[in-house]
Formats: C-alpha cells, sequence, structure tokens
C-alpha cells in the first residue's frame, strides 16, 4: 500500500441530503455515508443528521483499521453566506432556521475531530480541481447550475474567499438591466436567466401566453410537473419554445462566463449541475456565446467543461478543504 499523509472525512450538507466520505490523501475513498438532512425537522435534527453520517464513516475506518490519530479532520461544504474563519453559518437558504449557526464549534464538540468550513460550491471546485475535471489546473471557475447558480473561484492553486469570505457569487452579476426580478431582490442577475428555476419559470410563463409547445402534450395541462430537464428533453426534439428557451439560457451563461474569463482569466471553466446532462445541447452554444462576448486574449486556450466528479464533487471537495488548511494539497 503506498503511504499516506492521513485520512480525511468530507460532508456536503443540503436542504435535501447529508452526504459524507472518507478518504486518504491519495484521493483513495475508503468509506461513504448518505441521508436526508431532515432539513424540515430543524436545525438540530440536521445536525444531529451530520454526526450520524460521520459516525458510519468513522465506523468504516474503524473496520478498516484506520486509527482516529490518523485522522486529520472533518471538511463541511455548507450553503452560505458563511465565515470560513470562525466557522459560523450566517444563513443557508434552504435550512429553515438557520441563522448565525456556530457550526464548528458545535460540530467539534460532538465529533472530537478538528472541522474545518467551506462554502459548498467552493468545495466542489477544490474537489474538481484535486481529482477532478480541473486536475492539474491551478487557474479556474465553477458554476454549479441548479435551483440556483453557484460559484467557485480557484487562482494559483488557492480557493478565492474575498475579504468577507462572500466571492464568487457569479448567479448574482447583472446580465441585463432591468431585466427579469432574482430571489435577492435584484433586477437581471445571471441566476434569473440560468438556473434550473428560471428556466422553468420562463417556460411556463410562454406557455401561459398560448405559446405552442409539444410540452403541453407531455404534461396533460399540468403545469406544476414542468423541469428543465423535460424543457432540454423537447429542446432535443427540434420544440421551437424549448429550443428558444435553452438557445437563451446558453446565451445569458455565455456572457457570464464571458464576464468572468474577462476578469480572472482562468485557463479552465467546469459546468456542474443537473443541467449538464444535456450534454452538447447546452454546451455547444454556452461555448459559441462565450467566444463571441469575451475578449480574444482571455478566452484562447479557456476549455469550458462538464464537472467530472458529479454529484461527488462537494463531499470530496470538502475533504480536499482539510488537505488544504493543512497544507497537505
Amino acid at each position: 500500500m503506498r503511504r499516506t499523509s492521513g485520512y480525511v472525512i468530507g460532508v456536503d450538507l443540503g436542504g435535501t441530503n447529508v452526504r459524507s466520505i472518507l478518504m486518504d490523501s491519495k484521493g483513495r475513498v475508503w468509506g461513504r455515508d448518505s441521508r436526508e438532512s431532515l432539513a424540515g425537522q430543524g436545525k438540530e435534527a440536521t445536525i444531529d443528521q451530520i454526526v450520524r453520517s460521520v459516525g458510519v464513516v468513522l465506523e468504516a475506518a474503524r473496520s478498516a483499521g484506520i486509527s482516529r490519530p490518523s485522522l486529520l479532520g472533518v471538511g463541511i461544504g455548507s450553503p452560505g453566506p458563511l465565515n470560513t474563519k470562525d466557522g459560523i453559518v450566517y444563513i443557508a437558504p434552504n435550512l429553515p432556521g438557520w441563522e448565525n449557526v456556530p457550526l464548528v464549534r458545535i460540530l467539534r464538540d460532538k465529533i472530537r475531530l478538528p472541522i474545518f468550513l467551506e462554502n459548498d460550491a467552493n468545495a466542489a471546485a477544490l474537489g474538481e480541481w484535486w481529482i477532478g475535471a480541473g486536475r492539474g489546473v491551478d487557474d479556474l471557475v465553477l458554476l454549479t447550475l441548479g435551483t440556483g447558480i453557484g460559484g467557485g473561484i480557484i487562482i494559483e492553486g488557492e480557493v478565492l474567499h474575498g475579504a468577507s469570505d462572500t466571492a464568487a457569487e457569479v448567479g448574482h452579476m447583472i446580465v441585463r438591466e432591468g431585466g427579469l426580478l432574482c430571489n435577492c431582490g435584484a433586477r437581471g442577475c445571471l441566476e434569473a436567466y440560468v438556473s434550473a428555476t428560471a428556466v422553468v419559470a420562463r417556460t411556463r410563463a410562454a406557455i401561459e401566453q398560448e405559446r405552442r409547445t409539444i410540452l403541453k402534450r407531455w404534461l396533460g395541462g399540468k403545469l406544476d410537473n414542468l423541469s428543465s430537464e423535460l424543457i432540454f428533453r423537447a429542446a432535443g426534439e427540434k420544440d421551437e419554445l424549448s429550443s428558444q428557451i435553452v438557445e437563451e439560457t446558453a446565451r445569458f451563461l455565455g456572457i457570464g462566463i464571458a464576464n468572468l474569463v474577462n476578469l480572472l482569466d482562468p485557463s479552465l471553466v467546469i459546468l456542474a449541475g443537473g443541467m449538464i446532462q444535456a450534454g452538447a445541447l447546452i454546451l455547444e452554444p454556452v461555448r459559441k456565446y462565450a467566444t463571441e462576448y469575451s475578449l480574444r486574449a482571455s478566452i484562447r486556450g479557456v476549455r469550458i467543461v462538464p464537472a467530472k466528479l458529479e454529484a461527488d464533487s462537494g463531499t470530496i471537495g470538502a475533504a480536499a478543504t482539510v488537505l488544504k488548511r493543512k497544507r497537505l494539497l
């Protein structure tokens, strides 16, 4: 067996699930756990789920003969905003009752291991940088395309946190002045056009305005069942409305990526989240528009690729956070 400098645990905390992973410093997986976050039952229930999930992978460590002293710590990838230095989650929109939660202190007392907090999108970027699509690349941007738009930025091999730990809120860059209202209260945010929620909302509004589409037949009039996956599937069938929505989504995403490329000069842009399952249907037009709206000198050589680790990027990135803070990566 190759020598390892220790073992780490990563936890991805979400509004629906808590996922944990046990890894060594070489990137090998030794244990996993996944369970519901029980967010609707309140903060204490979710924290108990984190502790139970970590307990499962600690048992896996014991079964594998991994000693407690060789466990370097637990990384927690959490929605925010949060404070990584003080270990506080200020607000977690999909976790009811989470306001100013001293998560690091609480978990340290319960788990009895060093705890390291990181923004979930930053963790995903770090995971892809370590052993995913960004391996070997020290300047990259990751965008998560889901219910909202998250972002993680790595510059010269280090996560960009900013002065107040709120860097990489890429979903709230303005891509259309006076545009659609975003959940943050501003108008024209990237998230208001490119998130899965926004794709569904724009399509539903068009259907309610009597636009022709095969989605009506597929849904049988039940618009509440409309999803971004269904819209992309209809676009693949050359449905005019769905194709228009997908093209518009790709254009705004391309504009957002162009802004990031011009500002940060990364060599790689990684797209993560469920919408990326659409493959070339979204990736090809995004690449086209990103090239069109970027400075030629900036976009030259930039690759725009899907995430490689898929659902594991957050847990692996949370584990990598421990190694980063311990200066082992």
